[in-house]
């Protein structure tokens, strides 16, 4: 009861109780120092995101893993399974967008769609995408003006339907071939199609399904195209109007779409459709890479590219949950494409779809157009480094960040970046990639070096999606 080495009366109220061992053993404190004593602080910082996702990097602040997951965040945590990533050349968004939305959702059974329009360094012919396609046993389908390449019937039943869908829960049903048409159509012009014009493209639209249908043929371009300088005198007995003031409504426009599917889009549009273009499980990269930046022709090749998958998902018994990647997507922002591309983020939640956009800087996308509506409903948002003042106030503004974080984006290191999940604050992460990741996504030339065969073949083996 009695020891030496303890001392059982700590200034207790009883020291009778002490003395009798009543209470447990209360040596006096010792001096000591606000440093030494941090250890005393059990508080620990806790991860912004939580253990559900797949890992996209570390907390700089906490030190804990990031884990998100647009599609399964949704609803509880995101309205919109959509995400936009921003940032400099050489801030490794590509990476990010390599990884986080391309190689790992792999591993979850999803689909990936892939529109690759930065060429390769290692290969200016094709795209980035195009050896990490093969790497997975599947060919890019790449799209060359003048043929070579891929080609796209927009009547294509697998690419649109001749009817809108009305089957939509209240949704937008993804857009029909005249809706497809009319965009094609517009998009030649470089202004909206005429009252006119559009009767005389709905009428030649029309007499060519019936008699497609009654050949067993499938419509083309073409066929429209002629009809519309060659109107069928049924049309015009139905109509009451004369042939010859129904082929003047169509002049301009067939004539524009005859020149433009012979020299801007040749080989792209004006045939049957590829038998290679199949939207099959796994991944799957439409390299656009050689399409030049000016004219329709890429914008047209995005619009049915964008309309066909969403077609084909809508339509789809047992879907799989898709992931759209844009790369280089301020290309998007520059053409009709965006309201096509709006239009089918209606959608998107309905079928499981996931649209994910790269851009540079915010000053890529015009105020007040359908391309800002686009962003503005991403409800993830990955800010990398903006190196001029203009740029990162800009990405302040746009995705209603906190005043603070201007200065962070200005000085944000390469592979880190803020990261905004729904109605969160943002904060700043580092992205994680696996020495096989680093291989696989490098936007230089490591995807042809000698190094790629020695870890790849040692550690994978190529395999089909």
């Amino acid at each position: 009861m009695f020891r030496p080495d303890v001392s059982w009366d700590a200034g207790r109220r009883s020291r009778t109780g002490s003395t009798y061992g009543l209470y447990d053993p209360a040596p006096e404190g010792g001096i000591s120092t606000t440093r030494q004593t941090e250890i005393s602080n059990l508080a620990v910082p806790w991860s912004p995101t939580s253990y559900k996702g797949l890992l996209f990097g570390l907390d700089l602040e906490s030190g804990w893993g990031v884990m998100h997951d647009p599609i399964f965040a949704y609803p509880n945590t995101v309205n919109n399974a959509n995400v936009i990533l921003i940032g400099d050349l050489g801030s490794a968004k590509s990476s990010g967008g390599k990884t986080w939305g391309c190689l790992r959702p792999l591993i979850l059974n999803r689909n990936v769609i892939v529109v690759d329009k930065k060429p390769s360094d290692s290969n200016p012919e094709e795209g980035e995408y195009a050896a990490l396609s093969r790497f997975f046993g599947r060919e890019p389908i790449t799209f060359k003006i003048g043929g070579g390449g891929a080609c796209l019937n927009i009547f294509d039943p697998a690419i649109s339907p001749e009817i809108e869908d009305t089957r939509t829960n209240g949704s937008e049903a993804p857009p029909s071939q005249a809706q497809l048409l009319r965009a094609v159509a517009t998009e030649v012009l470089g202004r909206p199609v005429s009252s006119r014009e559009g009767k005389a493209m709905r009428t030649a639209h029309h007499r060519v399904l019936k008699e497609t249908r009654a050949a067993g043929r499938t419509p083309t371009i073409g066929l429209v195209i002629s009809r519309m300088l060659d109107p069928s005198p049924v049309d015009c007995e139905e109509l009451q109007i004369d042939r010859t003031v129904l082929r003047e409504w169509g002049y301009d426009l067939a004539f524009e779409l005859e020149r433009f599917v012979d020299e801007d889009l040749s080989g792209l549009i004006d045939g049957e459709t590829s038998e290679n273009v199949i939207l099959a499980d796994g991944l799957t990269v439409f390299d656009v890479s050689q399409l030049p930046e000016t004219g329709p022709a890429l914008a047209i090749i995005m619009t049915v590219i964008n309309t066909w998958m969403t077609n084909r998902l809508f339509r789809a018994k047992n879907r799989r949950q898709t992931h759209f990647i844009v790369e280089e997507a301020w290309h998007v922002v520059q053409t009709s494409v965006a309201k096509v591309i709006r239009r089918n983020q209606k959608v998107s939640r309905a079928i499981g779809l996931s649209n994910w956009f790269m851009f540079h800087h915010v000053s890529d996308i015009p105020s007040g157009t359908e391309a800002e509506a686009i962003i503005k409903e991403c409800d993830t948002v990955l800010v990398y480094q903006q190196k001029k003042a203009p740029d990162a106030r800009a990405a302040v503004e746009m995705f209603d960040l906190p005043a603070s974080s201007y200065g962070t984006i200005l000085n944000l290191a390469t592979g880190t970046c803020l990261m905004k999940i729904g109605n969160e604050a943002p904060f700043e992460v580092k992205h994680l990639r696996s020495d096989v990741e680093k291989i696989l996504t490098d936007t230089d030339k490591a995807l042809t070096a000698q190094k790629m065969n020695e870890v790849i073949t040692d550690e994978l083996e190529p395999h089909a999606a």
